[in-house]
């Protein structure tokens, strides 16, 4: 990486000495050229910034896979009862939801958030959590308008209120239980929810056969057969064969209902998880259990409740074994074996003592994980706010780089336009001044002889004094006005005034003034300044005699007290500064030729 900065560093001093000899010149060149490099220096400490943020990550492994990996890898975790590894790939999926995600996002978000409220319900037993995270998946089914979903929130929500009722021993509550499941059951046919009315009517069978309720789900049988849900879903099959054992179990037709429900075990293997495959299994005991009392062998009744309390124990289905320990109970207390029902009676409450301690206070290794897991969901959100941050400041350094890229972009086109419009200007004056030159030949001798001294000039003076100027006064008198001007080097000195040129003349003032306001149609300091400016072009030309005077001091050898008076009189007459013309004259042609290629290339 260091490496990479010299190198960096290098080019950057490059670019700097190459800016500097091409536009070294320009003020607002060097300040932008400042401000770009301060730019780039800003640009490269964020990024180094950001770096070092994503090394301080601790689950490097997973944090830049893509949602559907993630939640792909979670379910894999959970159906190989790996719930750790399980919870961490749902909590960074379920952290990274936001409003501006797709729709398909969002349902991978929605999905990892009910899938955490679920893996705290029935592996962590963390019932708090799990109504924290199954009320984030119904803000994110809301908000990303997953209609579909909101059942699975619901079930899921009535499933965690009939084990808080459980735990409060509250047994009327189960009756509202089987009418609210009955009523998710229907809404998830309404909206094609095929998932959430599976597990919505195995809930419903279960409830209605441990109750002794079957006729009340008879609408709900009914209907689910009239449904084209495909044999992909989960539990479809296994549905499919319970409901034969359950309208077996209504007819009264206890011997098939036992078959189908002793056949049902091989297709176990079939449900999502093993803690899915516990529970079917879980389940089916408690359904041969019913069937075996309806067919009053109360001692293959009890074998089922046993393998149920095994099923039970052995998975950790904490609430499974409550929920026997109490229909042993009862079992006992209605055969009159009060003393029997009284000891499941204590085995209940110390069951329910000992899921109350586990929802509460974790062993201290899940409690550990737990805590690891808080930091993360905080580490990540203050990441997610660095990131925030970072790219708003990257924004805005984009925006100013862009902005003064276009400055530069604008200055520097302007910069070849100017350079190329002061050679055109310079050729032009050159031309002028070389045409002038040839006049001045041509006119010599005319112009030496209107130039013959003051006392040939006195008449004309007197004349124009008391008679009105003629068209050839006019001329002759502008021809000795241009003799004066070109062999008198007094015209370039500073201050000089129209009383001067008239003495040199020996003519009057106001005539003089009149011929130089009709022939040139402009005043005396016009006239005067036009001649000063020629005489500096020839002057900043001649390097020979020149090449040493400053722009100031050849300003002040025509007249001009200053450089700013100077520069501002030189452009109105030339359209280019001194500096730039005195350039073009030290360059000559060449710096056209240079701006031709430039745009060539």
């Amino acid at each position: 990486m260091t490496k990479t900065i010299v190198l960096k560093r290098n080019i950057g001093q490059r670019l700097w000495r190459s800016w500097r000899q091409s536009a070294g010149r320009s003020v607002l060149f060097n300040i932008l050229t400042h401000t770009a490099v301060l730019l780039l220096m800003l640009a490269l400490g964020i990024e180094a910034q950001a770096t070092e943020a994503a090394q301080i990550q601790n689950y490097d492994r997973w944090k830049d896979l893509p949602n559907k990996t993630l939640i792909d890898r979670g379910d894999k975790y959970w159906r190989a009862n790996k719930v750790d590894s399980a919870l961490v790939c749902f909590t960074i999926v379920s952290n990274r939801y936001n409003k501006k995600m797709s729709a398909k996002e969002k349902e991978i978000c929605f999905r990892a958030a009910i899938s955490i409220g679920n893996l705290y319900e029935y592996d962590f037993y963390n019932y708090q959590m799990a109504y924290v995270y199954l009320s984030k998946a119904e803000k994110i089914a809301i908000e990303g308008n997953l209609q579909a979903h909101l059942v699975s929130i619901k079930a899921a929500k009535v499933d965690l209120e009939s084990i808080k009722q459980d735990f409060k021993c509250d047994y009327a509550y189960q009756e509202e239980t089987l009418i609210e499941t009955q009523q998710v059951f229907h809404q998830s046919v309404e909206c094609k929810n095929n998932k959430v009315a599976c597990l919505s009517l195995l809930n419903l069978v279960y409830y209605a056969m441990k109750h002794h309720h079957v006729d009340d789900i008879e609408p709900e049988l009914q209907l689910f057969s009239t449904l084209d849900i495909p044999a992909t879903t989960q539990s479809k099959s296994f549905l499919d064969r319970l409901c034969v054992g359950i309208e077996a179990y209504r007819g009264k037709k206890y011997q098939e209902a036992l078959e189908v429900f002793t056949q049902l075990q091989n297709f176990q293997g079939q449900a999502e998880s093993p803690q899915r495959i516990a529970c079917d299994g879980f389940m089916l005991c408690v359904y041969r259990h019913v069937t075996w009392l309806a067919l009053h062998n109360d001692t293959e009744a009890l074998k089922e409740l046993d393998k149920a309390e095994g099923i039970a124990r052995d998975n950790q289905i904490n609430e499974g074994i409550s929920e026997i320990l109490r229909m042993k109970q009862e079992y006992h207390l209605a055969h009159g074996n009060e003393a029997l029902a009284k000891e499941y009676e204590l085995e209940y409450f110390k069951s329910k003592d000992a899921c109350i301690n586990r929802s509460t206070l974790l062993n201290a290794e899940q409690q550990k994980f737990l805590i690891d897991i808080d930091e993360m969901n905080q580490e990540m959100a203050d990441l997610a706010a660095q990131k925030r941050v970072r790219d708003i400041v990257l924004t805005g350094v984009a925006l100013l780089a862009l902005l003064v890229i276009g400055v530069l972009i604008y200055v520097w086109r302007n910069y070849r336009t100017t350079q190329e419009r002061n050679v055109l200007l310079f050729q032009r004056v050159q031309q002028l001044l070389a045409q002038e030159e040839q006049w001045r030949a041509k006119e010599h001798g005319s112009k030496a002889t209107a130039n013959a001294g003051p006392t040939s000039a006195s008449t004309p003076a007197k004349k124009y004094r008391n008679n009105p100027l003629g068209e050839q006064d006019k001329d002759q008198l502008m021809q000795r006005i241009y003799a004066v001007i070109e062999s008198h080097d007094e015209v370039y000195a500073e201050g000089f005034t129209l009383d001067q040129l008239a003495k040199l003349i020996g003519a009057n003032p106001n005539y003089v003034s009149q011929v130089i306001n009709e022939r040139t149609k402009g005043n005396f300091s016009t006239f005067i300044n036009e001649y000063k400016i020629k005489e500096a072009c020839r002057r900043l030309s001649d390097l020979e005699n020149y090449s040493g005077y400053t722009i100031e001091a050849i300003g002040r050898s025509v007249g001009f007290r200053s450089r700013a008076n100077f520069t501002t009189t030189f452009k109105k007459f030339t359209g280019m500064t001194p500096t730039a013309y005195q350039h073009m004259a030290k360059e000559g042609t060449s710096a056209l030729a240079q701006a031709q290629n430039f745009e060539q290339q």
